[in-house]
């Protein structure tokens, strides 16, 4: 994933990550997180806590929350202010939000320099302009998003890889477990920058 943050001087500078999400419905979810400047951390849900752990500084926090992987999502989103990219594609309720959100669909192309030929399409809402790049398999491959009614219009894209929809996955693997020396805290807030830059990220969660 790479994503725009607008600067006071209106300058756009770029970040990025690698996410690795594992789901298995309806109560189990893990993201993975490595960001460009090396911060390391995991989002987990076992079905009942929501854990944010964070690799580099040894620190976690827990929420209790039971219910579904969509309700856990929608709360960590919107109550715990967690920022989880597309968070939108992890929901059953996927479909009928894009059906609500959409003002107008376009297809583009059938793009043949990829890896595999995919369809791309172009939407937009009301807020924000998307594209998608969908391969034979009906996955997406690529997904731009423009913030165009933020300053500087930022721009979130994301590349994906290693789709399976098949393999089954241990519950040990959301089951969270600190490692030694963790220290437990009341909340976990993404740590400022010391060299001024300004990270905050737009809704990125919107899709």
């Amino acid at each position: 994933m790479n994503y725009d943050v607008v600067q006071a001087s209106g300058q756009k500078i770029q970040f990025s990550e690698v996410r690795k999400v594992q789901i298995s419905r309806p109560d189990y979810l893990r993201v993975d997180t490595q960001q460009s400047d090396g911060d390391a951390g995991s989002l987990m849900f076992d079905g009942k806590t929501l854990t944010l752990f964070s690799l580099t500084d040894n620190v976690y926090s827990q929420t209790t929350h039971p219910g579904d992987v969509d309700a856990a999502l929608r709360y960590a989103v919107a109550k715990l202010g967690i920022r989880v990219p597309l968070a939108r594609m992890l929901t059953t309720t996927f479909p009928q939000q894009l059906q609500q959100l959409d003002t107008s669909v376009a297809y583009v192309e059938r793009d043949v320099l990829g890896a595999m030929p995919t369809e791309h399409i172009a939407a937009q809402t009301r807020d924000v302009d998307y594209q998608v790049w969908i391969g034979s398999d009906l996955l997406p491959t690529r997904m731009v998003l423009t913030y165009k009614n933020a300053p500087g219009q930022p721009q979130f894209q994301a590349d994906f890889s290693a789709w399976d929809l098949t393999s089954s996955i241990n519950a040990s693997t959301f089951t969270f477990k600190p490692a030694t020396g963790a220290e437990k805290i009341p909340t976990l807030l993404p740590a400022s920058r010391q060299d001024g830059m300004n990270k905050t990220q737009g809704d990125a969660s919107w899709l």
